[in-house]
């Protein structure tokens, strides 16, 4: 339950980074993730 709650997390953080970074010509995966990643443990600290 806590896995599928963070799986469609990543997944709406995922499609937003797509997005923008498509303006901004960042594409790879490896960008994406780390950035994703470090989003992740900030909101993770947070709360």
């Amino acid at each position: 339950s806590c896995s599928n709650l963070l799986d469609r997390n990543i997944k709406t953080i995922s499609t937003q980074k797509r997005s923008a970074y498509k303006k901004m010509d960042i594409t790879t995966d490896v960008e994406l993730i780390h950035l994703m990643l470090n989003e992740f443990y900030i909101s993770v600290d947070i709360t």
